[in-house]
């Protein structure tokens, strides 16, 4: 990983404001979807990564990559239904941006913070800095 404390913030920040510009209507969702990508594990930002350094910067940004964890699964969720064979692409392509924002504002209205508690899964690793 070995990315400084700055530099998590910076892009945690960053997508903080996606995420923000996405429920403002600001940022259209194909434009949302495009910027987050696979944040934050795209950035390597999960507890398995780097050294014992590294966690412990990432356990800094624990409750706001938590969040953000949360976000990719909606958006992993939007992207899986966009496979579903039962839906035409016509009616995936004009739900999907409208149950995206809904279900990110949702997200934002629960978490105005933008700081969620890591869930706990019952193998592995967590992308939020704490073992299961």
């Amino acid at each position: 990983m070995n990315f400084t404390e700055s530099q998590i913030s910076a892009v945690v920040d960053a997508h903080d404001a996606l995420v923000k510009a996405f429920v403002d209507s600001s940022l259209g969702f194909d434009e949302f979807v495009s910027a987050y990508g696979d944040f934050p594990q795209s950035y390597g930002l999960v507890w398995d990564a780097g050294t014992g350094e590294d966690r412990v910067v990432l356990r800094l940004f624990r409750k706001r990559i938590a969040f953000h964890v949360r976000v990719g699964g909606v958006l992993s969720g939007l992207r899986s239904a966009d496979d579903l064979a039962d839906i035409s692409r016509d009616d995936a392509n004009r739900f999907q941006p409208a149950v995206g924002l809904m279900r990110i504002r949702q997200l934002v209205a629960k978490y105005p913070d933008f700081k969620a508690e890591p869930e706990l899964r019952n193998l592995g690793s967590t992308a939020m800095g704490e073992r299961a």
